[in-house]
């Protein structure tokens, strides 16, 4: 009797985070209306703001401490960044969500939130740290909620979306390498291994020799 297989707990996150994406696209597919901001201290928001504006710079520092520590993670975050950039492009177009402040309509998702929680995907992936870089991806996805950029499912979504994508492309990444190992691990025929076809005619040229 075949043993059914059994879900990593990869598997469970990866599923549970889809399911967090679709929920949330659904929930951006419904009729807004312009809100007001929330009421918190100026000092607040000037801080989320500061952290909406600059939180390129500690990913891109984060990233090149990264790759001196091992150079595969160069292609590792620049594709998984890539990726979800084009991710938010199209969602952004497609669903065509209003952002809280009524002045735009390309709120969902929070690209802020994908990208950041991309990153940190792929750095607890690779690192034993890497997981610190979730909670730096939270702060960034609660900023945008705090600046009134985004509603609280842009943010949620942006998160799964984010996940979703460094998971899905270090996959790929993961199993292309191993092809390729594969492929070079494979030792070469030697000369005097022959086919039998290829035996029979150097013994017909050996008869036609001694002929």
């Amino acid at each position: 009797m075949k043993s059914r297989p059994t879900m990593s707990t990869m598997d469970v996150l990866f599923f549970v985070a889809a399911l967090i994406f679709v929920s949330t696209a659904l929930i951006a597919l419904l009729p807004k209306s312009p809100t007001k901001p929330p009421e918190l201290p100026e000092i607040i928001r000037r801080i989320a703001g500061e952290i909406g504006g600059k939180y390129w710079w500690a990913l891109a520092i984060g990233g090149l401490i990264s790759i001196l520590l091992d150079k595969q993670m160069l292609r590792r975050l620049v594709l998984s960044l890539l990726l979800a950039q084009i991710a938010i492009e199209t969602l952004k177009f497609t669903i065509g969500e209003m952002r809280p402040d009524g002045r735009f309509f390309n709120s969902f998702p929070s690209g802020h939130t994908t990208s950041s929680f991309a990153f940190a995907t792929v750095m607890s992936m690779r690192f034993r740290w890497g997981w610190i870089w979730f909670l730096f991806a939270t702060v960034v996805g609660l900023s945008r909620i705090v600046s009134h950029a985004h509603w609280w499912h842009d943010v949620v979504g942006g998160a799964a979306l984010g996940y979703i994508v460094a998971i899905g492309t270090c996959e790929l990444l993961n199993s292309v390498q191993q092809r390729v190992t594969t492929i070079s691990s494979v030792p070469e025929q030697p000369e005097h291994l022959c086919s039998s076809g290829q035996l029979e005619n150097r013994e017909n040229q050996i008869v036609g020799r001694d002929e």
